[in-house]
């Protein structure tokens, strides 16, 4: 199964998307990523990521990039 990085600027939004979107019944969950610019946070999900970083939109939650990783439980 393929998960989706929503990647945000803080915690504090992270969870804050994440609940938002777990209250829309799209699973989600966060994790704590680095690269280039440094530590961030990631909001994943599993299921289209573009209709995920719209509706974060709504609530004024910019996701900076969106990126893609294979998970490592079995689908």
């Amino acid at each position: 199964m393929i998960k989706y990085y929503l990647r945000v600027k803080t915690y504090t939004l992270a969870m804050r998307g994440k609940s938002y979107l777990n209250g829309l019944n799209i699973n989600s969950s966060v994790e704590k990523v680095s690269g280039r610019g440094g530590c961030g946070y990631a909001i994943i999900v599993h299921d289209d990521p573009e209709r995920a970083s719209r509706l974060l939109g709504t609530l004024g939650i910019t996701v900076l990039r969106i990126e893609s990783g294979k998970s490592n439980g079995v689908s």
